[in-house]
């Protein structure tokens, strides 16, 4: 029955039982609640296992395991996030609709 060791406020508390995969960082035996969304090509995650204390959240409901979020720090750091963004073309709306668009005539 697998074991696990999750930290609590005196210490670790040990608890037995199926909750899932370890984290996978090696010297961490807590729950991994997480999965790496980092991309690694073809639609692909990275999906490595990780528990809170070590997944690193990016955006809402996306985390980064600790070795993929370096080298997202080291991009963004370098200004990448800001090039990138500068290459897209913003999606233009159309005007909402008003009473004074309306030609009068009901008929579609």
């Amino acid at each position: 029955m697998p074991t696990y060791l999750i930290p609590g406020d005196t210490g670790l508390i040990r608890i037995r039982g199926d909750l899932g995969p370890h984290c996978a960082n090696a010297d961490c035996f807590d729950v991994g609640e997480y999965a790496c969304d980092y991309p690694v090509g073809k639609g692909k995650t990275c999906d490595r296992v990780m528990c809170e204390n070590h997944a690193h959240e990016v955006t809402p409901d996306v985390h980064y395991c600790p070795g993929h979020f370096q080298q997202w720090e080291a991009f963004r750091k370098a200004g990448g996030v800001k090039q990138e963004l500068a290459n897209v073309t913003p999606y233009r709306r159309n005007p909402p609709f008003t009473e004074d668009d309306n030609d009068g005539n009901d008929s579609d």
